[in-house]
């Protein structure tokens, strides 16, 4: 540690040492003065005590004074009531230094991806700056948000990553993950909503969930749409599942393309979890954010697939 750093860390102490030593030495002159006073005023019975009042009350105002100065030099009195914002990293380090593979693997989108969606978003996350302190800028506020569903950091360990308060970058996540699902759901994920997916049952016994329910000749027979369930569906015409217990090779085999056509949506989940891992830990949120958080990974895996960003960094991020 620098000379210059242990000096200025001593220097108050020693200060404060000083003083007290000088209270000390004044209180102790002023008691040893009214001692002598008040065995004055037993040897001179009856005579005026000016002098004695005149010497407590200098007492008095001794200890006051002390009690004071001591006060100015604690070192509570330097304490702020919040942490001031701090920029700089993101700013003169992220902003100016990373390079493509960096923003990648901290971020898995680019530079101008996470710019874009910052700039959709600002309606939303825009803050007025106060006289107390500055507000975040919304393309920071993005950064937060997008770092915590692209690592499994904790909110303490992301708060010292940006220099912010652990409860400021808590709220920080919420509010985009929030505004990315109120702005963009619509126009990146092209589901039906759960209301309408409730009607899944009776459209495809209708057949009517796909328009016109076209119909697709194999052999010479004419197979309708299907869906791929696990075991636990029960079986119906427009849906299969896998043999529970194969009895021959015919089954054997059905159930290994079964299984293959089935991991067509597992490697789905899996490059949604493997850009976004935030999906693979266990979520420190609210139960009622938890969906809103899912449904901007969402989002977020889908803009990236469309710029067509890697979803596997050459590093790890934590």
């Amino acid at each position: 540690m620098p000379c210059s750093r242990l000096r200025s860390r001593r220097n108050p102490l020693l200060h404060r040492n000083l003083l007290l030593a000088v209270i000390l030495q004044n209180v102790n002159i002023i008691l040893n003065s009214i001692s002598l006073l008040r065995c004055r005023r037993c040897d001179n019975f009856g005579e005026d005590s000016s002098e004695l009042h005149h010497a407590t009350d200098a007492l008095v105002q001794s200890v006051f004074w002390a009690v004071a100065e001591w006060r100015k030099t604690s070192p509570m009195q330097k304490l702020c009531w919040c942490y001031p914002g701090r920029s700089a990293w993101f700013h003169n380090t992220v902003l100016e230094c990373w390079d493509y593979s960096q923003w990648l693997e901290n971020f898995r989108m680019t530079h101008r991806t996470l710019f874009k969606i910052a700039d959709l978003l600002r309606p939303y996350l825009m803050r007025k700056d106060t006289v107390m302190q500055s507000a975040i800028p919304v393309e920071q506020h993005v950064a937060i948000g997008v770092y915590f569903l692209a690592s499994r950091s904790c909110y303490r360990k992301i708060a010292l990553v940006f220099q912010k308060g652990t409860s400021t970058v808590a709220s920080v996540v919420v509010e985009v993950c929030l505004a990315i699902e109120h702005t963009l759901l619509k126009e990146e994920v092209r589901v039906s909503d759960i209301n309408k997916s409730s009607m899944l049952f009776k459209k495809m016994e209708e057949g009517t969930l796909i328009p016109g329910n076209p119909m697709f000749q194999y052999g010479g027979v004419s197979i309708p749409p299907l869906i791929l369930g696990d075991g636990a569906y029960p079986l119906c015409k427009w849906l299969m599942k896998p043999y529970a217990v194969p009895r021959n090779e015919r089954e054997r085999h059905y159930n290994k393309m079964f299984n293959r056509s089935r991991n067509v949506v597992e490697c789905a989940f899996g490059w949604l979890k493997a850009r976004f891992r935030r999906l693979s830990v266990r979520m420190e949120a609210h139960i009622q954010n938890v969906n809103s958080i899912i449904a901007s990974a969402v989002i977020l895996h889908n803009i990236c697939e469309k710029k067509k960003h890697d979803s596997k960094p050459k590093s790890n991020s934590t």
